[in-house]
Parts: structure tokens; sequence; C-alpha cells
């Protein structure tokens, strides 16, 4: 064998095992998508490993139209696969997103979540079984239109109250779902306290302005001395309310007569939970929080005094929470992105998108992208520079000229704002549908390092409210998990809090 000869045999050798080497270097996204007929969903995913096989799997609230009863009230699908783990049914909407704690002792998580009607259920992470419920179906109740029987929102944890060893919850109870829009005469909210173990109703303290509730409270040591206090909002799309702060201890005493308001919700109220972010350099969590009327307020953690308010000219209402980032400047101080419907809820005619400067509270971008939507943004570095980028569930119109005949339908995208302010990008283009107010979830699911979107939207592409064909999709991204600053509704352990 001649030496050149020998040279062209190790050439072809040394190529094949790079080109070998080189291919298991290529990145393949792990992806699912399941599709659900008879749902469609207003609460975010959350993840959690149900079936011990190291990949964290999805947990959903689901619903048909309201009022309407629903085999599939709750979804728990495998991270792996996307298949259906477990189901649960419901008489309504459950519209509120899970928190988890193992309370059967099994080393699974088990699921709490509400909705409405009176919906709230523990739920056995293993297998979706119902350990209890809030209010169990009975025949003899009219679960639609008794006035007494409201709406649970997304929960919190609080430290154990009723020494079992359990941690206990704590929720919102209000909205009737009969009033109708300009309907001023609703029946009063409250903050409960719910025990863990059994359901059983630890506390109950009305609104202290007599008013209906939404918004999901905010637990926080303000001044790190073991006292709690709570952030809870009042009112809605028509009726004033207010933000307001409470001691824990009040609470569990069902008297919010000394509850100090925070923020003046004007002629609306506040539906958004709150976000606790330090954005005075204090060390303590100051409040940052939209109100319905198309304001961004942050309030100082340790006065409660106003830092500075954000109000775009014109009518504009918000359902949504800021996302926070560092976007603006080379400063220490957080930034938010949030979004902005142009008119009353439910005539929104497009979404105005903006980002504030945290230091100043001034509007540094604002971008018109899509229709009525009240999904909140997501914060992760997308574009690979080092620099977070917010991402954004879209609505939008799509027009389509077929023989001639004009035809208008209905579309949902995930649109990526590099920096928060420079030019969008789509980043997963989904089929037609709706995404009415689900948040994307960023996660590692199989802990390999590569960032995971999770998302949902509705396929039904002429009806807005539809609530069927739910869609539930898993993409993988050539990104580090690592890069996602806030990639959950209500942050990463639905505390709505920022480190």
């Amino acid at each position: 064998m001649t030496k050149n000869l020998c040279y062209i045999i190790a050439f072809f050798i040394t190529t094949l095992l790079f080109g070998i080497a080189c291919q298991s270097f290529i990145f393949k996204p792990n992806t699912w998508s399941q599709r659900i007929s008879g749902v469609g969903s207003m609460s975010s995913p959350v993840a959690i490993d149900l079936n011990k096989d190291g990949i964290k799997d999805i947990v959903i609230g689901a619903g048909g139209k309201e009022f309407s009863p629903t085999p599939e009230g709750v979804l728990a699908l495998d991270g792996k696969t996307g298949a259906i783990l477990w189901k649960v049914p419901a008489r309504n909407q459950v519209v509120g997103s899970a928190i988890c704690q193992d309370i059967t002792e099994d080393g699974i998580p088990d699921i709490f979540i509400g909705g409405r009607s009176a919906i709230f259920y523990a739920l056995d992470g293993s297998n979706g079984k119902k350990i209890w419920e809030f209010l169990p179906d009975d025949t003899q109740t009219d679960y639609f239109n008794d006035s007494t029987i409201l709406n649970f929102y997304s929960p919190q944890f609080i430290p154990d109250v009723d020494k079992d060893g359990q941690p206990d919850i704590l929720t919102a109870y209000g909205g009737f779902i009969k009033a109708k829009p300009g309907q001023l005469d609703r029946p009063k909210g409250a903050l409960m306290v719910l025990s863990s173990q059994t359901g059983q109703v630890i506390a109950n303290a009305p609104m202290p302005d007599g008013k209906e509730i939404y918004c999901s409270p905010i637990v926080h040591d303000f001044q790190n001395n073991g006292k709690l206090q709570v952030i809870f909002g009042t009112g809605g799309e028509d009726i004033a309310g207010g933000l307001f702060q409470a001691n824990l201890a009040d609470v569990m005493e069902g008297n919010l007569s000394k509850a100090r308001l925070l923020a003046d919700g004007k002629a609306k109220g506040f539906i958004a939970p709150p976000l606790l972010i330090d954005i005075n350099l204090d060390l303590i969590k100051d409040i940052v929080v939209n109100s319905v009327d198309g304001r961004l307020i942050a309030i100082d953690g340790q006065s409660n005094q106003l830092l500075w308010e954000m109000q775009l000219s014109g009518t504009f209402d918000t359902y949504n929470m800021p996302a926070p980032g560092y976007f603006v400047g080379e400063d220490e101080v957080p930034d938010f992105f949030t979004s902005f419907g142009k008119g009353p809820w439910p005539n929104t005619e497009y979404t105005v998108h903006t980002l504030v400067d945290g230091k100043t509270g001034q509007l540094v971008f604002q971008d018109t992208l899509g229709t009525f939507q009240y999904a909140s943004p997501v914060v992760a570095d997308f574009t690979n520079d080092g620099k977070s980028d917010v991402l954004l569930a879209i609505n939008a119109k799509v027009t389509s000229d077929l023989k001639g005949s004009h035809m208008s339908f209905l579309g949902n995208n995930l649109y990526v704002y590099p920096n928060g302010q420079g030019k969008p990008f789509l980043l997963v283009k989904t089929t037609l549908g709706t995404n009415l107010g689900t948040t994307p979830l960023l996660t590692d699911l199989d802990d390999d390092g590569y960032l995971d979107v999770v998302y949902t939207y509705m396929g039904d592409p002429v009806q807005f409210y539809s609530f069927k064909d739910l869609v539930i999709e898993r993409t993988e991204l050539n990104r580090p998990a690592s890069s996602a600053k806030w990639g959950n509704y209500m942050g990463q352990d639905g505390r709505s809090i920022f480190e």
C-alpha cells in the first residue's frame, strides 16, 4: 500500500469519525402536541413530575362553555409524550392555575386548583382522584344562579395554621358569573383560608370595601419580621375597587376592616395579581400591579407610598401581569413589559404592548400587535445574545381570499420582542385558533439543559370564546433553559415574587 493511499484512507476515516461526532451534537428537539376536542382553557400550565419518570408533567385547568359540565375539568399530561395521564370532571370551567404539595405522603406532589361555581379540588397527583373538594355536587343546589356560589382563582400556600403538619391555603372567593356587564349590584367577595388536608374553611374574611374579587392574593413578609401580609385587589371591569394590604392575622380573624388601601382602582378595579419586586434597591420587595383601567402602578413596599404610575393616553383596559426583566439601560433596576387593550372589554379593538423603565416609570417603547388577549408575557433569552427577551401569545385576524370570496379567521402565534423593545419576530406559528388567557410556560421538562415552551390555544378559527378544540403543545428550543428569567404565570413557584 502506497503512502499516498494510506493518507487518503486516513483522511476518509477521520472525516467519517468527525461527521459521526458532529451528528451526535446535532440538536434534536423534543416536541409533542395533544388536542382535546370538547374543552378550552384560561388556566396556565404548571410543570411537576407526577409519574416518577424524572420528567416533569403538565397540569392545567380546562372547561367547556360557561355553566357546562365537562369530563375534562383538570388535565394532567405526560411531559415526555403529551399523553393524558389523568383527567378530572368539573361542573364548570376550572380557570385557576395549580399549586402543588404532597399531602398524601407518597412522594408525588398533589394538586390544588380552583374555578367557577365554587370549584376547588385537592387531587391525588398520582391518579387525579379527589382527596377533597370545597363544594361537592348536589342535585339540590343551583350552582349557576345562586349568588352565594362564587368562583375560586389561583391559590397560595401559607404556613400551617390548623397544626396538621401541612401548609394551608389562601385563596380569593368572588365574582358572580351570572352578572352582566353594567350590573353593579354584585355579591361581596372574600379571602378564604382552607385546610390543605381536609378542605375545611378555617377563615372567611369579606372584602373591606364590600366589592367583588377576582384578584389572586399574594402573601409576603415585607419587613422580614415573621409577620405575613396579604396583597389583594377588589373590583373588576365594571365595579370600582382598590388594591389593599392586610395582615394575615386579620384574615385569620375574618376581619379586614384594618386593611390599608394602597391604590384606588378609580372607576374599575384590580384583576391581575400584583408582582412583588425590589425596584428601589432597598432590599424590600415593592408592589407592581396593573389596574383594570390601564395603569401600571409601582408602590414602595416599605412605606406603601406611590413610586410611579404609567398610563397610556386614551381608553385602555388590562387583565394581565407585567413581566419583569433588565431591558432599559445598564442599571440594576428591573423594568416591565405589559400589554393594554384599546377600548373596554368586551369591545377591545387592538392591543398595545409597552416597555416601562422600572427606575422612573417612563414609557420607553410601545407597539401595536394583535387583538384582545389577557395571557401574561414571559421572559427568557430567545436571541442568544445574553439579553432578556419577551415572549407573548398573540391573537390576530387572518384573512384569506378563496375563489373571490374574502374570509376572516382567528389565529394565534408566539412572538418575541427582542430585549423587550426590538422588532417582534415569530417564534412559534400555531394553527388557526385563539389563546384567551393562558400564559405560556418556560421550563426544562426533562432536565437536559434546553428550554421547553409549553403553550395552548383553542383551535376554533371563528369563535373567540368557543372553549373547544384545546391544543396543548411542547416545543423544545436550542436555547439554554437557564435563560428563562420569568417563565411562569405568577412566577416559578406561583408566589408572584421576582428574586
